[in-house]
C-alpha cells in the first residue's frame, strides 16, 4: 500500500470519538422521523444535523475532502479550480452535460475514450471535437465513467494539464481521490433528486435502455416490491457512493455522519425539481456567462419548452418536464405516489438517503444567498 493509500484511511482516535458521539446525536435526532414515514420538519431542532460540529473532528473526513477540494465558502477562481460534476443516475445528468456542450465546456465524460473518435490510446491529454456538425462539443480523451478510465486520466495528469472545464463521474469518492490534489484542488456540483423517485425510475428506465450497461431486461413485468424486496442492489445509494462503500456493503449512522458534513462543507448541491434555478447558481460558481446570447439560447434550448405530461404518468427523464434535444434518458412510467406501499418500502430500505436527501434541501435552500453573494462581488470587480 502506497503512502497516499495509507493516509486515505487513517483517522485519528479523536476523530472516532467524535464520531461516536455524532452518531448518537443522529440517533436521537432521526429516531422519530425513521418511525414516521421519514419526514424530518424544518424546525430548529430539525434543522440539518449542524449540532454535530462541536463533536466532528474534521479529521473524520477522509483526505480528498479534506485537503482536494475547495471550501464552499471561498470565492470562486475557476482559473485554479476544476469541476467535477457528479453524476447520479436519474437525477438530472445527462440534462446538465447536454447543457454544458451547448455552452462551450471541454469535458471528460465516457465518450472521450470512444475508441472511433481515435484518441483513447493517446499518452498525453488532448482536446477534440467528436463530432462535424456540432464544432462546440469539445472533449478529452478520457473516460471519467469507470475506474479504469480514472485511474489513466490521473496517469495522463487530467486535471493539472489545465485542458478540461468540467469532469462527469458517477462514482464521486473514487474520482475526486484520484483526479485530484492538494495543488490541484476542485469543486464538486451535484443535481439531487428525492431517492425514492431516482429507484422507481431507475426501475423502470433499465427495463428497455439496451445502451446502458447495467440494462435489466428481466425486470420486465416485475412488480415494484418485489423488485424492491429481492433485486434492488443500490439501496442507500448516495450515502454509499459519498463515503466509498461498495453497493454491496451495508451503510450505517456513521457514514451519514459523514455524507452530511462532505455535502455541507464541499458541494454545491442542486435539486431536480428545480433544475433551471440550480444551473444558474452553478454558472455562478463556474464563472460562465449564463446572461450572454449563447448562455440565454443554451438555457432556452433546455428549459425553456414544456412537454405534456399526463397526470398519473412520470416521466422518470431527467429533464423533469422540460424538453432537451436527447430524449433515450426519458421514460414515462406509472407514478407511485407518496404514502402508497410501495413508496414507504422504497423509502424505508433508503432511509440513510431520505434523511440525507432532505438534509440537502436544507443546504440548498441556504447556499442560495451565498452563491449570489459570489455572483455580486464578481460585479463590482468586473465594475471596478
Amino acid at each position: 500500500m502506497t503512502n497516499r493509500e495509507t493516509s486515505r484511511y487513517q483517522v485519528s482516535p479523536l476523530s472516532i470519538a467524535g464520531l461516536f458521539v455524532a452518531a448518537s446525536i443522529v440517533i436521537v435526532l432521526i429516531s422519530n422521523e425513521h418511525h414516521h414515514n421519514l419526514s424530518i420538519t424544518a424546525s430548529p431542532e430539525r434543522r440539518s444535523l449542524s449540532a454535530l460540529d462541536p463533536y466532528l473532528d474534521s479529521n473524520a473526513l477522509p483526505t480528498w475532502a479534506q485537503h482536494y477540494l475547495v471550501d464552499v465558502n471561498e470565492r470562486p477562481n475557476p482559473s485554479v479550480e476544476t469541476a467535477l460534476f457528479w453524476h447520479i443516475p436519474k437525477s438530472g445528468g445527462t440534462t446538465a452535460k447536454r447543457l454544458y456542450e451547448c455552452l462551450g465546456q471541454t469535458l471528460a465524460n465516457r465518450l472521450g475514450a470512444d475508441p472511433r473518435f481515435g484518441h483513447d490510446q493517446d499518452d498525453e491529454i488532448v482536446v477534440f471535437h467528436p463530432f462535424a456538425t456540432a464544432p462546440d462539443i469539445k472533449f478529452v480523451n478520457v473516460d471519467t465513467t469507470t475506474k479504469q478510465g480514472i485511474l489513466r486520466a490521473a496517469k495522463l495528469g487530467l486535471v493539472a494539464s489545465g485542458k478540461v472545464d468540467m469532469i462527469f463521474s458517477s462514482d464521486v469518492n473514487f474520482a475526486t481521490d484520484h483526479l485530484f490534489d492538494p495543488a490541484h484542488k476542485g469543486r464538486i456540483f451535484a443535481l439531487f433528486r428525492n431517492p425514492v423517485d431516482r429507484s422507481i425510475s431507475k426501475f423502470y428506465y433499465l427495463q428497455s435502455a439496451t445502451w446502458e450497461r447495467t440494462f435489466r431486461p428481466e425486470w420486465v413485468g416485475m412488480s415494484i416490491m418485489e423488485w424492491a424486496s429481492n433485486h434492488n442492489l443500490d439501496e442507500n445509494f448516495i450515502v454509499k457512493k459519498i463515503v466509498g462503500k461498495k453497493l454491496s456493503e451495508e451503510a450505517d449512522i456513521g457514514d451519514l455522519v459523514i455524507a452530511k458534513e462532505i455535502v455541507r462543507r464541499r458541494f454545491f448541491v442542486g435539486l431536480m425539481n428545480n433544475m433551471e434555478e440550480s444551473i444558474r447558481r452553478f454558472n455562478i460558481v463556474l464563472g460562465l456567462d449564463h446572461m450572454g446570447e449563447r448562455g440565454q439560447l443554451c438555457m432556452e434550448q433546455y428549459f425553456h419548452s414544456k412537454d405534456t405530461v399526463g397526470v398519473n404518468m412520470d416521466t422518470g427523464s431527467d429533464e423533469g418536464k422540460t424538453k432537451a434535444t436527447n430524449n433515450m434518458n426519458s421514460n414515462p412510467h406509472p407514478k407511485v405516489l407518496e404514502g402508497s406501499l410501495e413508496y414507504n418500502l422504497l423509502a424505508e430500505r433508503n432511509y440513510l438517503d431520505m434523511i440525507l436527501y432532505k438534509y440537502i434541501t436544507l443546504v440548498y435552500a441556504e447556499q442560495k444567498s451565498l452563491i449570489d453573494s459570489f455572483s455580486t462581488f464578481a460585479m463590482d470587480k468586473n465594475a471596478g
